[in-house]
């Protein structure tokens, strides 16, 4: 199976880039594309920006028609949910059709609403869960895709930081990708932004990681870039050899721990 990740500009869809990215999925066979979070739109820099950029996910359809048959997109989009709602949310679109929508559970951004659900998503036969940015660095949402039967995990990330907070948090984005492969035996397709505007610096994470961890590709640093990689996302899953019920006793100790920490709150 082939598949794509962009890395954009910090602006985004507005820096130009999509048709000849949509060009090559085509040249290439891609049949899973990644495009970074709020790639339509921007990151907003507040409430009224993001109310400004809100859309519903259907349309994001036209955007999306150059996409060649069989293509399947994950567009990271802001999302005005019927209930009125804001979300940092991703679109699966495929075939001028829409097949789903995962929303951002645990926001940073004060613009964004979090979600509830995450959704299992599929591309023919090959089940994926979309995992967006800040959700990465929660064990959770990744490991509760992967028991659901993903064995692919789409991040659309959007890493516009402060320069020094962008510098300090480069290593660990990366190495949180590779954890959440490695633990959930899945592969993990990241789509960041890079560049940099004023103060601001995109990490520019965009990466693509086989379930053992090895870095399959990675874009260059600092620059609008299209990685596209070969996978292969068949087989059993090894959750099933990790599965921690196999000792009763210390299942038990772990499950109370995660009780009482509920419970207790943070």
């Amino acid at each position: 199976m082939k598949v794509a990740a962009l890395q954009s500009s910090l602006a985004c869809h507005a820096g130009g880039g999509l048709a000849e990215a949509l060009d090559q999925c085509a040249l290439e066979g891609v049949e899973l594309l990644v495009l970074p979070e709020c790639y339509f739109g921007g990151m907003p820099a507040g409430r009224a920006a993001a109310e400004a950029v809100a859309m519903a996910a259907t349309e994001l359809i036209p955007a999306l028609r150059a996409a060649a048959p069989g293509l399947t997109v994950v567009a990271g989009f802001t999302e005005r949910a019927g209930d009125g709602r804001l979300h940092s949310s991703a679109a699966v679109v495929s075939d001028g059709r829409l097949l789903g929508v995962t929303r951002k559970l645990f926001p940073r951004e004060a613009a964004f609403d979090p979600g509830a659900d995450l959704p299992l998503h599929h591309h023919a036969d090959t089940a994926f869960g979309v995992v967006i940015c800040y959700d990465c660095n929660f064990i959770e949402p990744s490991r509760l895709l992967a028991l659901a039967g993903a064995r692919i995990l789409a991040c659309p990330l959007n890493n516009d930081l402060h320069a020094d907070v962008a510098r300090r948090w480069r290593v660990r984005s990366r190495s949180n990708l590779i954890a959440r492969a490695v633990e959930n035996d899945c592969w993990m397709i990241a789509a960041d932004v890079t560049e940099s505007a004023g103060a601001r610096e995109g990490i520019g994470a965009t990466t693509i990681v086989a379930p053992d961890g090895r870095i399959v590709s990675e874009a260059p640093a600092g620059e609008p870039a299209l990685l596209v990689a070969d996978i292969q996302p068949t087989g059993p899953s090894l959750l099933e050899q990790w599965d921690a019920a196999q000792n009763p006793a210390f299942y038990s100790r772990w499950l109370s721990s995660v009780t009482g920490r509920s419970s207790a709150g943070p």
